[in-house]
């Protein structure tokens, strides 16, 4: 018979066999399916010569893109010491084991290698390596918005660092940082200062022009107050644009930096009248905008067909006149055309008093994106059987057909011709989209979702409250897989 000492020794000698990290807290395994798509890429290098001194440097930025099995490609533009503004296309294979930390060997354009570590469930990647002149480190994300010259628009702080140049030669390192000024429409002027070791700060000014790709990738050419013209590339980056990826460069120069938004990127003061979410503003729906100087007043559309002019002040969408339902100097709620496309960046400008604003970036979805009306900030608009509004003392009971009225429905089979700021023609119009209604977790017998006659932007979904207990639950409205906000309602039964 063992003692309490075997016991314990056999013990300990088990704990002392057992592989260490048995068991984790957390966990999960990375693949090369983690880094698909197409991600930002900022990628600096330094070249150091054979008598380990610095040599040359490498400032690029551009994208990364993965195909989620073995392929990337890097694409972008470089400054270096020798040539500013080169683009450059490199193309290899990656690979990540299950521990995150994997290699890109790049084979075409370049002979580079990498360590590569995906993080944040693959929507990030750091990189470090070397090639025969470079070493190099890197990073990118790849939260990108739908870009368009508008995306582009406000104010951008920044900061950035790099080389003076005498001829091919870096003599010296420089910083900069200010301000940039975007009016989403082309134009950008910027004031930054100008940092040199053992020089006295100098604040210098410039303005000129911009342009946007689609891929979110930027180009600006400034004229300078001290006479220099200077290159400019960003890539856009962030949910909604609000933050940038920056190369600078002129004859006596190259920097590399980052900027963001000072304020609320415009693109993110542009939502869904009824939720307020960000890009659930299909054709036809109602946006509300937000803003300083928008309207001299306040003011409401007296009569339908909503006027395109209310006191002084106008909205374009893409410079077509968008139906105004009120103003006043901080909020416009106004429709989306019906012609405007689907799946496109779209460009909103405010003019009051013949003075525009910036442009502004509203994304319009190809497919409904529905947001419940709401009242006293968390109950969804539903009608009751009798006509009544639903509420906490006036519910609805299981097996009623019930009202909740919503915009963003997006395309529809309408019954008349659609007419932006006209009512909804009589008839039905539902949906094209897929769609369901959920009261709390349970799906409803849906009888009809789409336009409201005689209604403006307005649509509603009729549905059948299920067989659930009392009480008060969320409903939520689904179009192409899209859902809406999840507003209250309340059942009896």
């Amino acid at each position: 018979m063992r003692n309490a000492r075997t016991v314990v020794l056999s013990s300990f000698f088990c704990l002392l066999a057992a592989p260490a990290w048995a068991q984790t807290i957390g966990g999960g395994n990375c693949s090369a399916a983690n880094l698909n798509g197409t991600y930002s890429l900022a990628l600096d290098g330094r070249a150091i010569s054979a008598t380990g001194s610095f040599a040359g440097s490498f400032q690029g930025i551009g994208t990364a893109t993965f195909d989620g099995q073995s392929v990337v490609t890097f694409a972008g533009i470089v400054n270096t010491n020798l040539a500013a503004g080169q683009s450059f296309k490199y193309s290899g294979n990656y690979t990540i084991p299950a521990n995150c930390y994997g290699t890109i060997t790049l084979t075409t354009g370049s002979t580079a290698t990498f360590t590569l570590v995906a993080w944040s469930a693959g929507s990030q990647y750091n990189i470090a390596g070397s090639d025969a002149t470079y070493v190099y480190s890197g990073s990118g994300n790849n939260f990108q918005p739908a870009c368009a010259t508008a995306t582009l628009s406000g104010e951008y702080t920044y900061q950035a660092s790099g080389f003076t140049l005498s001829g091919t030669t870096q003599n010296g390192s420089e910083n900069e940082g200010g301000v940039f000024q975007f009016d989403g429409q082309g134009n950008v002027s910027a004031r930054y200062t100008i940092t040199s070791a053992g020089l006295m700060p100098v604040t210098v000014s410039s303005e000129g022009n911009y342009s946007v790709t689609s891929g979110c990738l930027a180009t600006a050419t400034l004229n300078d107050s001290t006479g220099k013209g200077n290159a400019v590339n960003f890539v856009i980056t962030a949910t909604y644009g609000e933050a940038l990826l920056l190369l600078e460069a002129n004859s006596q120069f190259v920097r590399t930096g980052s900027a963001h938004s000072a304020f609320l990127n415009p693109t993110e003061s542009i939502g869904n009248v009824a939720s307020y979410a960000l890009n659930y503003t299909p054709a036809g729906s109602v946006f509300a905008l937000f803003g300083t100087g928008l309207a001299t007043n306040t003011a409401s559309a007296p009569d339908v067909p909503l006027p395109t002019t209310l006191l002084s002040t106008t909205v374009t969408v893409n410079g077509e006149l968008a139906p105004l339902f009120y103003v006043n100097s901080g909020q416009i709620d106004a429709q989306i055309p019906w012609d405007i496309p689907g799946g496109t960046v779209a460009s909103v400008v405010v003019t009051n008093e013949n003075v525009p604003s910036n442009a502004a970036a509203i994304y319009v979805p190809a497919t409904g994106t529905p947001g419940i009306s709401v009242y006293n900030t968390d109950r969804a608009v539903v009608v009751n059987v009798d006509g009544s509004v639903n509420s906490a003392t006036n519910p609805a009971k299981v097996g009623d057909e019930v009202i909740a009225y919503f915009t963003g429905g997006g395309p529809v089979q309408a019954s008349g011709q659609l007419v932006s700021g006209a009512p909804a023609p009589s008839g039905l119009s539902p949906v094209t989209g897929g769609s369901t209604v959920t009261v709390g977790q349970v799906n409803a017998n849906v009888v009809y979702i789409g336009l409201t006659p005689g209604g403006i932007g307005l649509y509603q979904a009729n549905f059948i409250v299920p067989q659930i207990a009392k009480g008060t639950y969320p409903v939520a409205i689904t179009i192409s897989d899209q859902a809406s906000n999840r507003p209250l309602m309340t059942v009896s039964n």
